[in-house]
Formats: C-alpha cells, structure tokens, sequence
C-alpha cells in the first residue's frame, strides 16, 4: 500500500488532495499543528508536529518513516525547507506546493513557462526582505540544492471553487451586486486560475508518471482583465462600475494579473481544461449562493 505524509491537508485544495488519497486507497498520514479539526476520523492517521522547529518531537516519528510520498503544503520559507530535510530520510517523491508568485518580469506570450524561474541557478540574497513569492523561491531552491530524492514543485495560480475559504471570487461578486467600485490595476492584464477539485487529480497524474522540477498546474485560455469582467456582468446581471488605478486597493486578483502557460502540462498528456469550461459556471452558482447570504 502506498503510504503517504501530507504536511497540511485539513481545509481547501489540501484537505480534496486527502479525500482522494483516501479514495485511492492510500496509507495517509496527515501532519499538522493539530489547530484545526479534520472529518477524516479513523480513515487517516495523525501526526502533530511544528513546522517551524525542528526540535519538536513530531519530527522524530516523521523521520523514522519510510515515505513513498510527501505532499508538503504549507512550506512557506527556506528554515522550513530546511527542517523537512533534516528529518526526513527515506521518501520516494516529495511533492512541494508553489506558486505563480515565484516568477518575475515579463511572461511569454501565453503565460509564464517553468524556464522562467528555475531554482538551479537562483541566488538568494539573505538580506532581502522575504514576501510570499521569496519564500516560495528560496523554498524551491533549497530543495533543488539539498534533497536527495526527487522533488517536484507543483506551481499553482490563484486556486478558486465554491468552497475558497479567503472568498476572493466573493468579493467581486458582492461588489457588483451592490454597484460598488471594483479596481483594476490596469487593463492589460491576465489572469489564470486553476480549480481546487482539479489539483488532486493533477497531483495524481504527477504522482503516476514521476513528473519532477517545476510543473505549472492551472487551466488553459487565461482570462484578459476584459474577458473577466464580461464573465463578471454575465453572471450577476449588472452594470459594473470598473475602475483601473495602480495607487487605489486592489482587487484580490490584481496582485496576479500576469498568466500561466500550462502547455508543459498538456505536452506531458494531462487533459488541462480551459478556464471558459468552469469559471463561468462558478459565477454562477457563487451569485446565487451570495443572493440567499
């Protein structure tokens, strides 16, 4: 039976990845602070342990495991890269969660490709300041130069479906429908999203076919700025008031206005759906769902 470790894997995209674990008939063992409940009862086991300190005793049970997989979401820094490879010896494949974030600059002209950033050649400085996309950066650069099993780095844009806990899809929904100002940085931007049931499938089509390195995970066809806010008045039928204004609050989309180019995905044979064929119904049922709020 494979047996696999999940750093996280109680709410959102980590906690689908378990249930198909789970349905896969897989040993699962989740880790986790122990904070936040989980519904799995007898079908996973449990380990507490602290991320961040590597003294804590839940890295010894972690460490005296043999692991076919790991599937690490909540690595958020290169000390918390460094803990997991001090402890865990024996694993098969380690799967890393990752980010758009970690790119910068332009994108080419269907989006980022994973040759973009490539943590081979990265040089951290250690005396920037650490955002979310360097931590993800130092992340996937201290795997690439420390571990000693093959890693994969799967690299997600903004992750939506009914349940998105941070309700971003909400807040253009509910401002639209009460006529408020929604701000756009700009007009020429782009953006990609992937679906948080579709992950585990994905995650499963990189388990199966020993897919390692970076690997964008997101939809096909990225939406423009206009095509967004098209889907956005379709769905709430109302005129919307747009406004683009870098020195203005951003709308939670903004902040990723650049895209993500999956075709290495589809190259490798997974079935990479277009954006078109569930945004759209997302906004739907979103819509209706904030109506009865």
């Amino acid at each position: 039976m494979t047996n696999i470790l999940v750093f996280g894997g109680t709410r959102y995209f980590g906690k689908k990845t378990v249930e198909h674990f789970i349905k896969q008939g897989y040993e699962v063992t989740i880790a986790t602070r122990g904070h936040l409940q989980d519904h799995f009862g007898n079908q996973v086991k449990r380990i507490i342990v602290d991320r961040r300190d590597g003294n804590h005793s839940g890295w010894q049970i972690i460490g005296a495991t043999d692991w076919d997989i790991v599937f690490d979401n909540i690595c958020y820094t290169e000390s918390e890269a460094r803990i997991a490879l001090e402890h865990l010896v024996t694993v098969d494949h380690y799967l890393v969660t990752s980010s758009l974030a970690v790119y910068q600059g332009e994108p080419g002209p269907n989006g980022f490709t994973e040759a973009q950033f490539n943590p081979v050649d990265y040089s951290v400085e250690k005396q920037q300041e650490v955002d979310y996309g360097e931590g993800k950066r130092q992340v996937e650069t201290f795997f690439t130069n420390h571990a000693s099993f093959p890693v994969t780095f799967l690299r997600f844009p903004v992750v939506l479906d009914d349940d998105d806990y941070t309700e971003r899809l909400h807040f253009y929904i509910r401002r639209a429908l009460k006529g408020e100002d929604i701000i756009f940085k700009r007009d020429s931007g782009h953006f990609s999203f992937v679906r948080a049931a579709e992950i585990p499938l994905a995650i499963q089509f990189v388990i199966d076919n020993k897919v390692v390195g970076p690997i964008n995970i997101s939809s096909t066809n990225s939406f423009t700025t206009a095509q967004f806010i098209e889907s956005l008045a379709s769905s709430t039928q109302k005129e919307l008031t747009i406004v683009f204004d870098p020195r203005k609050e951003l709308s939670p989309f903004s902040h990723y206005d650049l895209a993500m180019d999956a075709s290495y995905l589809a190259h490798l044979g997974y079935p990479v759906p277009p954006l078109a064929s569930w945004l759209p119904d997302l906004m739907d049922r979103l819509v209706v769902t904030i109506k009865n709020e």
